[in-house]
C-alpha cells in the first residue's frame, strides 16, 4: 500500500512540475514570426525559408531612456525569443543558427542588438546570457559524403572493376598461345 501511495505521489509531482513549466511559457505575439523571417532574410542572403522556429519566448516591459532634448517615451513591450533557423550556400553547405531575437510589440518591428543595448535593460541582456550554444554550426553530412567518394571511387576501380577487365595476357597464357606449356614424350 505504501509503495502504491509513493508511486502515485511521484507521478503527480512529475505532472504538476511539467504542467507549470508549460503554463509559464509566453505566447509569441501576432506578427513576431513574420517580422523575424523578414529580419533574418535581410541579415542573411542565404536564408532558407520555412526553417524558423521561435522558442523560449519571454515578455519584457522596458522604458527607453530619454534622448537629449526629448521627453522619455512610455514603456514598450519587448518579446525576446530564441530563433533556430538554417542557411544554405550552393545547395550543399547547410548551417544551423541559434540566435536571440527581440521584437518590439508596441511598434511591430524587430530590434537589432544595438537597439537592445541602448534600452539598457538588465532583463534583456541577461536573457541572451542564459543560452550557452548561440551561433552557427555547419552540417557536415554532404561534405563527408563527397570526401568519402574520393576514397571509394578509386578503390572500386582498383579492386572490383580492375578484376573484371578483359586481359589479353591472361587469355593468351590460358589458351597456350605463347607456346609455353611443353609436353615431353
Amino acid at each position: 500500500m505504501m509503495k502504491q501511495f509513493t508511486a502515485i505521489m511521484m507521478v503527480l509531482t512529475l505532472l504538476i512540475t511539467g504542467a507549470t513549466s508549460v503554463f509559464a511559457a509566453e505566447e509569441q505575439p501576432e506578427g513576431m514570426e513574420k517580422a523575424t523571417v523578414k529580419f533574418l532574410k535581410d541579415e542573411y542572403y542565404d536564408f532558407k525559408n520555412g526553417t524558423v522556429d521561435l522558442s523560449t519566448v519571454e515578455k519584457f516591459e522596458v522604458t527607453p531612456p530619454a534622448e537629449e532634448g526629448k521627453e522619455a517615451e512610455g514603456p514598450i513591450t519587448v518579446y525576446a525569443a530564441l530563433a533556430d533557423f538554417q542557411t544554405v550556400r550552393d545547395n550543399i553547405f547547410t548551417f544551423d543558427h541559434k540566435e536571440t531575437v527581440y521584437f518590439n510589440a508596441t511598434e511591430g518591428v524587430m530590434l537589432t542588438a544595438t537597439e537592445v543595448g541602448k534600452l539598457k535593460d538588465k532583463g534583456l541582456t541577461a536573457y541572451s546570457d542564459q543560452f550557452e550554444h548561440l551561433g552557427k554550426q555547419m552540417n557536415l553530412g554532404w561534405i563527408l559524403f563527397l570526401h568519402s567518394l574520393l576514397l571509394i571511387v578509386p578503390a572500386f576501380f582498383m579492386y572490383i572493376w580492375g578484376k573484371q577487365v578483359y586481359s589479353t595476357s591472361r587469355y593468351m597464357i590460358k589458351n597456350n598461345l605463347y607456346n609455353q606449356h611443353h609436353t615431353f614424350n
